[in-house]
C-alpha cells in the first residue's frame, strides 16, 4: 500500500489531532483548556470499536489457500474459545484475495451473508469488511506483503481502556517555525516497522529553536494541504515516551512560510497500542537529540507488547 494512503488513514481517523494556530491573546489557562480538549477528543477516538485497541491479529498470506479459524492447524489462527475451529479459506492468487466460507459458518461481508467472494484490499480504497460474532477482519497490502488485519470488539485492551496521559502542559513547547521550501518537488523515504520503504512528499524543511538550539524537522504534505504530518523521535523515546517515536500534526505554513509546532499535541503512533499495527518510523533527519517533554506519555498495555 502506498505510504500516502497510510498517512491519510492516520490523519483522518485521528482527525482530532489536527492543529490550528492559537488565537492571539490567549491566556495560559485558555491554552491549557485547548490542549485538554484536544486530549479528551484524542482519547474518545482511541476508545472506539474501530480503534487501534481492538486489533487482535495480523496474518501474512501465502500464495494459494490459507485456512482460518481457531484450530491451531490453520494457517490463520483466530482467537476466542467460541470461535469455530475451521471457518473457511482465504485464497491469495497473484495479489488477489478471495474467500470461501466453510459450510454452516455465517460470515458477513459488509453486513451481507457471503459464501464466496473476491475481496478488495485497503490499498484499493475502502476494504471489504468481513465479520463473525465479535471478530471482523479485512485485507491489507504492505509493500509486497498481503495480509489480514483482525479486530475483536471484546479485546481486553479495548474493554479495559485507560486514557492516555500527558506531560504537564507547558506553552513554551509551542514554538514558531519557518519552512524552507525547495525549487522542485521532493520526497523523503519512510521506513515502516516491517522494513518496507515508501516515499512521502515533503513541502520543505522546518527550522525552529528550543532553548536557543537550532533544530529542523522534515514534515510530510503536499501543496495546498491545510496541515503537515510529522513523524519524529527524541531523547525521551523508550523512557517516558514510546520507543519508536511519536506523531504530530501542525498547520501548514502561511504565505510568509511561518507555522507553529506545538509539541504538547505530540501523540503516540498506533504501534504503542497494539503489536499488530504497521507504523512508519521517523526518518533519520527527524531524530531530535533533545528531550521533548511534551505531549503523550508512553502507553502501558495490560501485560505489555
Amino acid at each position: 500500500m502506498r505510504f500516502q494512503i497510510f498517512v491519510m488513514t492516520i490523519v483522518f481517523t485521528l482527525s482530532n489531532c489536527v492543529s490550528t494556530l492559537p488565537e492571539q491573546g490567549d491566556t495560559v489557562s485558555d491554552y491549557e483548556n485547548q490542549i485538554q480538549d484536544w486530549h479528551q477528543s484524542r482519547n474518545e477516538r482511541l476508545n472506539q470499536p474501530d480503534g487501534w485497541l481492538t486489533l487482535a491479529g495480523l496474518f501474512w498470506l501465502e500464495q494459494g489457500d490459507n485456512r482460518f479459524g481457531s484450530d491451531a492447524n490453520n494457517q490463520l489462527v483466530f482467537p476466542g474459545s467460541n470461535t469455530p475451529g475451521y471457518m473457511g479459506v482465504l485464497q491469495l492468487d497473484s495479489g488477489n484475495v478471495s474467500i470461501r466460507v466453510a459450510e454452516g459458518i455465517k460470515i458477513h461481508l459488509n453486513d451481507t451473508l457471503v459464501t464466496e467472494f473476491s475481496l478488495r484490499k485497503d490499498s484499493e480504497g475502502e476494504p471489504d469488511m468481513l465479520s463473525w460474532g465479535n471478530l471482523n477482519w479485512y485485507i491489507i497490502q504492505r509493500g509486497e506483503r498481503t495480509g489480514v488485519r483482525l479486530r475483536d470488539s471484546q479485546h481486553p485492551n479495548f474493554v479495559n481502556f485507560k486514557p492516555t496521559e500527558l506531560f504537564p502542559i507547558d506553552s513554551s513547547w509551542m514554538v514558531p517555525a519557518t519552512l524552507e521550501t525547495f525549487d522542485t518537488t521532493r520526497t523523503v523515504d519512510i521506513v515502516n516497522v516491517l522494513g518496507d520503504t515508501s516515499p512521502g512528499s515533503t513541502p520543505g524543511i522546518l527550522h525552529f529553536e528550543i532553548n536557543g538550539q537550532a533544530l529542523t524537522l522534515t514534515p510530510l504534505g503536499d501543496p495546498g494541504d491545510e496541515n503537515y504530518f510529522i513523524i519524529f523521535g527524541d531523547a525521551t523515546n523508550g523512557l517516558s515516551t514510546y520507543g519508536a517515536g511519536r506523531f504530530l500534526v501542525i498547520p501548514a505554513a502561511d504565505e510568509n512560510g511561518i507555522t507553529i509546532i506545538d509539541f504538547n499535541k505530540s501523540y503516540n503512533m498506533p504501534c504503542a497500542f497494539s503489536p499488530y499495527a504497521t507504523c512508519p518510523l521517523p526518518p533519520e533527519e527527524n531524530l531530535l537529540k533533545i528531550d521533548i517533554k511534551a505531549g503523550e506519555l508512553n502507553y502501558e498495555l495490560e501485560g505489555g507488547h
